[in-house]
């Protein structure tokens, strides 16, 4: 099992979702400081629209992709580099709101110091929060032949 080197942080990115499906860069080297031999342990993600974002006024779909992976398009959630996705419909009608999302817990080390995050809005633009819960670690090679493994597909 990896040996904590923090405790347990959250980070908050602001991120905005529009028509054209982007793929925005996270370097987590931003936002937290991790050195060789370390890793980045995901506990969580979450996506939520921004509390300075008005209820939509039309009838709006986001879909969201985080994967440590510069992905040129959606992938299945079954692909490995996917760890988390998000799908949000807003109905201006009635004001409801549709909420699906996943998160993969079986690759929850990121060794790459980068996670790619892909969003696309229907119409319109709309603000969102991304928080994602972890810490940093020191994988032992227990851990990295798991992760090995996991990223091949050679699940024995």
């Amino acid at each position: 099992m990896a040996k904590a080197v923090t405790k347990e942080f959250e980070i908050f990115i602001e991120t905005v979702a529009d028509t054209g499906a982007d793929n925005t860069a996270l370097d987590m080297m931003d936002y937290v400081d991790v050195a060789d031999n370390q890793a980045f342990e995901i506990h969580e993600v979450s996506l939520v629209l921004d509390p300075t974002e008005a209820f939509p006024a039309a009838d709006v779909e986001a879909r969201f992709q985080l994967a440590d992976a510069n992905l040129t398009t959606f992938v299945s959630h079954a692909d490995r580099a996917s760890l988390y996705v998000s799908r949000q419909t807003f109905n201006a009608t009635d004001l409801s709101m549709f909420h699906q999302e996943s998160f993969s817990s079986i690759t929850p080390l990121i060794v790459s110091k980068t996670l790619f995050l892909r969003n696309v809005c229907s119409t319109g633009t709309l603000d969102y929060t991304l928080r994602i819960k972890g810490r940093i670690v020191t994988p032992t090679a227990k851990d990295y032949m798991a992760l090995v493994l996991t990223q091949t597909g050679n699940l024995a």
